[in-house]
């Protein structure tokens, strides 16, 4: 039952996200100009993601094994994190992205 209370509060907080990102793509006088314009749809795409993995656990974890929905909570922060619009930017990545191939290639 525990499982089950938890998805229902991570799908509630992943649908008041898809609601400010939904009204934040309909009115983008809203978002500031220097915000790239895929931003918003990427962060409606991630709420989304999380509404249905919250509630997929859910019902896993009530219905099936606990553990199985254990398995989905402990995946989700891990597909936040490196979804985040902060970690794209770390400049390690844009180093590694940007290294010339070995010698010999």
């Amino acid at each position: 039952m525990v499982v089950a209370f938890y998805a229902l509060i991570g799908a509630l907080l992943g649908v008041s996200w898809l609601t400010f990102f939904h009204y934040l793509a309909r009115h983008p006088d809203l978002v500031a100009h220097e915000v790239d314009d895929r931003i918003v749809p990427a962060e409606r795409f991630r709420a989304l993601i999380g509404v249905i993995l919250y509630t997929t656990a859910g019902f896993l974890g009530y219905l099936v094994a606990p553990l199985i929905g254990l398995v989905i909570f402990i995946v989700l922060p891990v597909f936040y994190g490196i979804t985040s619009a902060r970690l794209r930017q770390v400049p390690l990545r844009r180093r590694i992205a940007r290294r010339p191939p070995p010698p010999g290639t």
